[in-house]
């Protein structure tokens, strides 16, 4: 990849070898990842592709939004509250 490509992945993992990203990223090329995906989550502590500067990593979170959460919970409390007065 060029130094002034941006990796991104969000999809799975196992899309890239096992370490490959972290080298590929010392190396310079490509110049800056950002990733949610990992080879073990949670991530282990001094992760090499966690402590790079040219890396944004999210914690499998990317998807989250408030919104997302409101109608997730939501529902789920509304549920559990419907449950607890009999009505469900």
């Amino acid at each position: 990849m060029k130094p002034t490509a941006l990796l991104v992945n969000t999809a799975r993992a196992g899309l890239i070898e096992p370490g490959a990203l972290a080298t590929a990223l010392a190396a310079g090329r490509p110049g800056a990842a950002a990733v949610d995906v990992f080879d073990q989550e949670p991530v282990p502590a001094g992760d090499s592709l966690v402590a790079r500067e040219n890396a944004l990593c999210t914690p499998h979170l990317g998807y989250v939004t408030r919104e997302s959460y409101e109608l997730y919970f939501g529902q789920a409390f509304a549920q559990v509250n419907e449950f607890a007065a009999g009505r469900l």
